[in-house]
């Protein structure tokens, strides 16, 4: 038996954020990790998506430029995320062995609620923080055996000439829109007629016609039934409204969290359709499990980010004389599609909820940072508090749509006003520069 101040089960950026927070603390940790060092992020999404969106995104703008541009090669683009993806794995579980965290790799199983086992090995901790992820949730039809998922495709090192997403969430975007610039034609499949749900609805119509004139088929209120096999590289999809033949299909219909493995009823720990129950401190119904990211049921959205932040709570909280509650800061977040969607504080949605709170639109084409790029589309939505007139959220649609929201989280984390900001001197002529033109919203 060794004896550990904390167990981690999950060597994703949320359990490796509790360990080195643990860890600098002088706490002795030992975390576990089956698969790939980084987790899904790193290996399967964020990381490769944009190592494969660098490419795309370089093609598109300067398509926007009316520049002349040559096919991209999607053997490089692969290439070049590879490289990245196993450069961030490496430099990932260096880091965590550098910071004296014990590093295991094989599966888990529990004990008891202080014990774990691997590979016949027993382990024991005052504390355990389950961060076990999540994986695609596939659909069930007849030919469902030929779906694949996001990871597939991001590492795929050959494009195929048409492929099929199903979905139409963050990832299917992206996906759509690095195989769209990269020269493939994209079916996208939505069993409803809402793309996007969290987004502003003008603002997630723009993007859907944008990608539709790049060539983008969007077949909303489609349901698949089936899949047939044609030949080796060739399927013929069958909704409830169309047939259609494909060389790949890829289901990004969301994601299911990973605990099935773990025996957690016999630890008296709770779980339901959204993961592992926990409160406002990120602890089970057993004192001495805790949980993060994908796997349990915090009410903020299963992103990177937020997994991040809240092993850096843990982290800081676990052995706390007074622990604290999780209070989450304002938070942003993109869709990396071409162009981007991004999102701060409060969205548009919520805003139209509230009646202190107004939406204002600022026409971001006029820019110069997007007059310059041949950002025509370029347009954000503010939403302001009526009486202060802080800035309390905003959604943005434009090919910089993620730098604008990391400025403007730091203005709303901050409590700037639109008279606080001009007591500041940017560098001339940047983006940063033109946050001056917030005055002009209407």
């Amino acid at each position: 038996m060794q004896i550990f101040d904390a167990i981690i089960i999950g060597g994703g950026v949320g359990g490796g954020a509790a360990a080195l927070s643990l860890a600098t603390r002088g706490y002795k940790v030992i975390i576990v990790e089956e698969r790939d060092w980084g987790g899904t992020t790193i290996n399967r999404g964020s990381t490769s998506k944009r190592a494969l969106l660098a490419s795309a995104e370089t093609h598109y703008r300067l398509r926007q430029l009316r520049q002349p541009v040559l096919p991209l090669s999607w053997e490089e683009m692969a290439a070049h995320s590879a490289s990245v993806t196993m450069a961030a794995n490496q430099r990932y579980g260096s880091r965590l062995v550098k910071s004296g965290v014990t590093t295991i790799e094989g599966h888990a199983t529990f004990v008891d609620s202080q014990t774990i086992k691997v590979h016949g090995q027993q382990y024991q901790a005052k504390w355990i923080i389950l961060a076990t992820g999540a994986r695609p949730r596939m659909l069930k039809f007849p030919g469902d055996q030929y779906l694949e998922h996001s990871a597939s495709f991001l590492k795929s090192a050959i494009l195929p000439k048409n492929i099929t997403i199903i979905g139409a969430g963050i990832i299917s975007f992206a996906l759509a829109s690095i195989a769209t610039e990269a020269g493939s034609k994209v079916t996208i499949v939505q069993h409803n007629q809402r793309a996007l749900g969290i987004f502003d609805r003008d603002l997630v119509q723009k993007l859907v016609h944008t990608l539709s004139d790049a060539g983008v088929d969007f077949k909303f209120d489609n349901n698949v039934q089936s899949i047939t096999r044609l030949s080796t590289n060739d399927y013929e999809v069958n909704t409830d409204k169309t047939t259609f033949k494909t060389n790949a299909i890829y289901c990004v219909a969301g994601r299911i969290p990973n605990f099935e493995d773990l025996n957690l009823s016999a630890m008296g720990v709770r779980f339901g359709e959204y993961g592992i129950k926990v409160d406002e401190k990120l602890q089970t119904t057993n004192p001495h499990i805790f949980a993060l990211g994908d796997c349990c049921d915090a009410p903020v959205p299963k992103l990177s980010n937020f997994a991040i932040y809240q092993g850096k709570y843990l982290g800081t909280s676990l052995g706390s004389v007074a622990r604290f509650s999780i209070k989450y800061p304002v938070p942003a977040l993109t869709v990396f599609s071409l162009p981007k969607l991004g999102q701060v504080g409060i969205s548009v949605q919520k805003a139209a909820q509230q009646s202190d709170l107004e939406v204002k639109n600022v026409d971001l084409s006029q820019w110069q940072t997007y007059s310059r790029n041949g950002d025509n589309l370029a347009q954000m939505k503010l939403v302001v508090n009526k009486g202060s007139q802080q800035i309390v959220g905003a959604e943005v649609l434009s090919q910089d749509a993620d730098y604008l929201v990391n400025y403007l989280v730091l203005m709303m984390q901050q409590h700037v006003s639109t008279d606080d900001l001009i007591q500041q001197l940017f560098a001339y002529p940047t983006q940063a520069s033109d946050l001056y033109g917030i005055w002009q919203a209407k």
